[in-house]
C-alpha cells in the first residue's frame, strides 16, 4: 500500500513539472521578441530547430510579414549579402547564421527577417506537405524579398516540395515562384514530376494535378488508374474524378481502346471513369489469380522455389489477397529445405509463412523451428541454452531438433557431472592415501622415542 501510494505521488509530481516546462517554454513570439543584432544565437538556434505547432508557427509567420519597413528589410538582406560574398548565392548558404552574425541592423527589420528564416527552417525539417505549403505562402511577404530563400529550401526539400508547388499554381500571388521552382527542378512537366519511387510523393502530386485540374497532366494521371500500387492507384482514380467533364473526350478514347467498343454516348465522365476502373480491375485479379493457381500447383509437386517465386509477385502487387493463407505451406516448406544452407533465409521464409496464416497448419511448426534455430546459433557461441529448445517443445511436441538438443544438452551434462565425481572421489582417495602414508610414516620415530 505505502509503495502504491508513493508510486501515485511520484507521477502526479512528473505531471505537475510537466505541465510546468511546457507552460515555461518560450513561443516562436518569446523567440522572436529576443531577437536583437549582436545577441540572437540562442534564441534563434532555438526556433530554427525545436518543434512547434504549425497552426503556431504559421500565425507568427502572419504577424512578421507585417512587422519592419520593406526598405529596411532591403538593406538588412544587402548587409548579410555583402558579408557573405559569393557564399550568399549558393543553395548551401545559412541566412539564419548570416543574420545572427550581423553586429547591427534596424531592429523590427532584424527580427522580421531572422524570425522568418528561422521558422523557414523549422518548416523545411518538418518536411510535411502542410509545413512545405506554408513555407511557400511567405514568398509574397516583405515586397518577395525572400524569394530566394524559400526557393533554395524547395530545392533542398527536393521531391518533398513538388506536389506544394503544383497546388501554389493556383494562387496568384505564387504562380510565378511556383512555376520557377518547378523549372528548376527539372519537374515542371507532368511526365517529370512524377518520376519518384515514393508512393506516398507520388501519391500527392497526382491528387495536387487532380485539385488543380491540370489539362497537360492528364495523361499522366490516367496512367496510374491501373497501377499495382493501391496508394497510387487509388490517388490517380480520385485525381481522375476530380477532373471532372475536363476528362470526357480522355476518358471515351481510353474506355473504347481497352472494351473496343466506345461507351454509350449519355454516359457521364464518372460513370465511365468507373465502368473502366472495373474493368481494369477484373483484368488485374484474372493475373493475380492466374499466378496463385500456378503457384498452387507447383507446390503440389514440391517445387517450393517456384511456388514462392510465383507467391512472392502476387503478394507484391496485392499484399492482403484473399487467398494469401494458402501460400503459407509452401513458405514454411522452403524454410525447411534452407536452414542447413541459407539460415537467414529460412528465417525469412518461416516469419512471411506466419505472417500469411498466424494460425494455420504449419504455423506451430514454423514458431518452434525459429525458437530452435535461436537455440542452435547460441550454441554455435558456446552457449548451452536450454530455454528456447524448452519453448519449441511447448509450442510443437514433435519438434525433433528440440528433443535432441536437449538430449544432447542433458548428456552433456551427465557426462561433466561424471567427471567431476570421479574426480572428487580421486581427490578424496588421494587425501587419504597421503593421510596414511603420514601417519604411519610417523610410527616408527614415535617408538625409537619410546625405546630411548
Amino acid at each position: 500500500m505505502a509503495f502504491s501510494w508513493w508510486m501515485k505521488r511520484a507521477l502526479v509530481i512528473a505531471a505537475v513539472v510537466l505541465a510546468t516546462s511546457r507552460a515555461l517554454a518560450d513561443s516562436p513570439g518569446d523567440l522572436v521578441a529576443k531577437m536583437t543584432p549582436g545577441a540572437s544565437e540562442a534564441p534563434a538556434k532555438t526556433l530554427a530547430t525545436g518543434t512547434f505547432d504549425l497552426e503556431q508557427l504559421g500565425a507568427e509567420l502572419d504577424l512578421l510579414a507585417k512587422t519592419g519597413d520593406n526598405g529596411k528589410v532591403a538593406e538588412t538582406l544587402q548587409a548579410v549579402a555583402k558579408a557573405a560574398g559569393a557564399k550568399y548565392w549558393r543553395d548551401d548558404f545559412d541566412l539564419v547564421a548570416g543574420l545572427v552574425g550581423l553586429p547591427s541592423a534596424d531592429p523590427d527589420a532584424y527580427r522580421a527577417l531572422l524570425g522568418t528564416a528561422c521558422i523557414l527552417q523549422t518548416l523545411a525539417k518538418d518536411g510535411r506537405k502542410e509545413a512545405v505549403a506554408r513555407m511557400i505562402r511567405v514568398v509574397p511577404d516583405h515586397g518577395g524579398m525572400l524569394r530566394f530563400e524559400i526557393a533554395r529550401r524547395m530545392k533542398a526539400l527536393g521531391e518533398k516540395a513538388v506536389a506544394p508547388l503544383i497546388l501554389a499554381r493556383a494562387d496568384k500571388a505564387t504562380r510565378g515562384f511556383a512555376w520557377q521552382t518547378l523549372d528548376a527542378m527539372q519537374k515542371k512537366i507532368p511526365g517529370d514530376a512524377v518520376q519518384t519511387k515514393s508512393n506516398e510523393i507520388l501519391a500527392a502530386i497526382l491528387t495536387a494535378y487532380g485539385e488543380t485540374k491540370d489539362a497537360d497532366a492528364l495523361g499522366v494521371v490516367m496512367s496510374f488508374i491501373a497501377s499495382e500500387r493501391d496508394e497510387v492507384r487509388a490517388a490517380s482514380r480520385t485525381a481522375l474524378l476530380a477532373y471532372g467533364d475536363q476528362a470526357l473526350a480522355k476518358l471515351r478514347e481510353t474506355y473504347g481502346n481497352v472494351m473496343n467498343a466506345p461507351p454509350p454516348s449519355d454516359w457521364t465522365s464518372e460513370r465511365i471513369a468507373r465502368a473502366l476502373f472495373d474493368v481494369l480491375d477484373k483484368q488485374r485479379l484474372v493475373e493475380i489469380d492466374a499466378l496463385v493457381d500456378d503457384g498452387l500447383q507447383r507446390a503440389q509437386k514440391d517445387d517450393v522455389e517456384g511456388a514462392v517465386q510465383d507467391f512472392d509477385k502476387v503478394l507484391a502487387r496485392m499484399p492482403f489477397i484473399a487467398r494469401r493463407t494458402l501460400m503459407a505451406p509452401a513458405y514454411a516448406r522452403l524454410a525447411l529445405k534452407l536452414e542447413d544452407v541459407d539460415r537467414d533465409g529460412a528465417r525469412v521464409a518461416f516469419r512471411k509463412s506466419l505472417d500469411l496464416d498466424p494460425n494455420g497448419t504449419h504455423a506451430a511448426e514454423s514458431r518452434a523451428e525459429l525458437e530452435a534455430m535461436d537455440g542452435e546459433d547460441l550454441a554455435t557461441r558456446g552457449i548451452d541454452d536450454r530455454a528456447p529448445f524448452e519453448r519449441a517443445l511447448q509450442i510443437d511436441p514433435a519438434n525433433a531438433k528440440a528433443r535432441a538438443a536437449l538430449d544432447r544438452i542433458d548428456a552433456k551434462a551427465k557426462n561433466s557431472e561424471d567427471r567431476s565425481r570421479k574426480w572428487t572421489w580421486a581427490a578424496l582417495f588421494g587425501g587419504a592415501f597421503l593421510a596414511v602414508l603420514i601417519l604411519f610414516g610417523r610410527i616408527p620415530r614415535r617408538l625409537r622415542f619410546r625405546r630411548s
